[in-house]
């Protein structure tokens, strides 16, 4: 079932069962007060006869005729007195049109009087103490007049139910229509715009409303999956880029070793820079395979070490001089705190010492004098992390991109590398809940902040 059909009929459910109770409340109103009514004056008329009769002893007949002689008579009626021993002793008609069983009149002599119907007759029971014994008197008719306009409210109300209804439901699917209007529009813009128009996007409308908020949300899920297209597909290009140049490379060097035949040296030198190629490729497809592993959906499994950030600092920073002698790395602690567990992350240490490796190592191969600064701040919910250099500033143009998977400035271009390794260290912070960032000022100073919450 669709929403429209869903809406409508809850809309018209609701409006009718109010409906419904309202009328119901209007007609049992009615019904109440008519037929108390009625019977106040079947009472009254019970009780002047009964203290014609029994009270003051009139004559019977001359009690029928003032009865007759009334204009207030009820339709139908009748006025029987019953004695002691359950006999009739008085009655306006001949042939009377309800009798009363002694069980009835026994519950009036009881309950002292009693009103309740038989039929179409309303029946009013009063019962008179006197010395010689208890009399009941029933008076009894038919309200033709309350019961018609009963039937007519009936009529009435339940035409009148059917009618409003009918046009709720008409209503409520109106309104749902034009309620459920954007929400079409919506589904046929985005069915529109994959796989042809990814440019395109949903018209947000100057109100505030829910639908603006829905389709804002839209047009931000749709930037954000075009702009994983758009990094899918660097990606690629970049990774065929990266694999095509030793590729190639190898092949050439085999193609023309394989030309005539060549003197043993010869040989030796194109196998140790075919080798060369392969180690790149090696270190590529390492680099790509670490890229590819770190990411959110295992970080359960390997968030699992106390890791000692000052400790962790001053290993990475001997391995890194290790391996560059050029690099002349400067660690800063400052202040310490005295509590030994604010020093302490929760992660993985291999993970974050291969992040600050790279830092560390690009702030040096970008330096001018092979320089490093590494600062250390610790804090009550946080740890943050300095490295900077003084060397070639990064293009403004160039921040917003650094982080991402093979990208390569101008200033980058001629240097060893793959363009992957800050991507990775932004995949490990992120990984660990922190955030790294980097600036560039005109001043040659680049620095680069790893913030992690503790």
């Amino acid at each position: 079932m669709t929403i429209r059909n869903r809406l409508t009929l809850r809309f018209t459910g609701l409006v009718s069962s109010i409906l419904l109770l309202t009328f119901v409340s209007i007609y049992a109103f009615c019904w109440y007060f008519i037929s108390l009514d009625f019977y106040r004056r079947l009472d009254r008329k019970a009780l002047t006869t009964g203290e014609l009769l029994i009270r003051h002893k009139i004559d019977a007949d001359l009690i029928r005729q003032l009865g007759r002689l009334r204009k207030d008579q009820l339709p139908d009626q009748e006025i029987v007195v019953y004695d002691q021993r359950d006999s009739i002793v008085f009655a306006t008609k001949e042939s009377h049109t309800v009798l009363l069983d002694k069980a009835i009149l026994a519950d009036i002599r009881q309950q002292r009087q009693k009103d309740f119907r038989r039929g179409t007759y309303y029946i009013s029971g009063i019962r008179f103490g006197t010395t010689a014994g208890e009399y009941v008197v029933i008076a009894s008719a038919q309200n033709d007049y309350g019961d018609e306009f009963l039937r007519q409210l009936l009529l009435a109300l339940t035409g009148l139910f059917c009618l409003i209804a009918a046009i709720t439901a008409i209503s409520g699917w109106a309104f749902a229509g034009d309620a459920l209007r954007p929400m079409q529009q919506i589904d046929r813009t985005v069915s529109d715009i994959f796989p042809n128009n990814q440019d395109e996007r949903l018209f947000i409308s100057k109100e505030d409303d829910e639908i603006s908020r829905l389709s804002m949300t839209i047009n931000q899920l749709l930037d954000r999956v075009a702009e994983s297209f758009r990094l899918q597909r660097m990606f690629v290009a970049n990774v065929s880029h990266e694999l095509k140049n030793p590729l190639t490379q190898i092949s050439s060097q085999l193609e023309v070793s394989l030309l005539k035949q060549r003197d043993p040296d010869s040989y030796r030198q194109t196998i140790r820079s075919v080798l060369d190629d392969v180690g790149d490729l090696n270190a590529l497809t390492h680099e790509l395979l670490q890229l590819s592993q770190v990411n959110q959906e295992n970080a359960a499994n390997l968030l699992t070490n106390t890791v000692r950030l000052d400790e962790l600092v001053w290993d990475v920073r001997e391995e890194v001089a290790s391996l560059h002698l050029r690099c002349q790395i400067t660690v800063e602690l400052g202040t310490l705190p005295d509590d030994p567990d604010q020093l302490t992350v929760q992660g993985n240490r291999t993970l974050l010492g291969t992040a600050l490796k790279n830092l560390i190592e690009n702030a040096c191969k970008f330096s001018d004098d092979g320089r490093a600064l590494v600062q250390t701040h610790f804090g009550q919910k946080s740890v943050a992390i300095q490295i900077s250099n003084t060397g070639q500033p990064i293009p403004e143009a160039d921040l917003p991109y650094i982080f991402q998977p093979f990208y390569r400035s101008r200033q980058t271009a001629d240097l060893r590398g793959y363009g992957v390794g800050l991507s990775l260290v932004d995949r490990i912070i992120r990984l660990h809940g922190g955030k790294v960032s980097g600036t560039s000022t005109t001043d040659k100073q680049t620095v680069f902040t790893v913030e992690l919450p503790r």
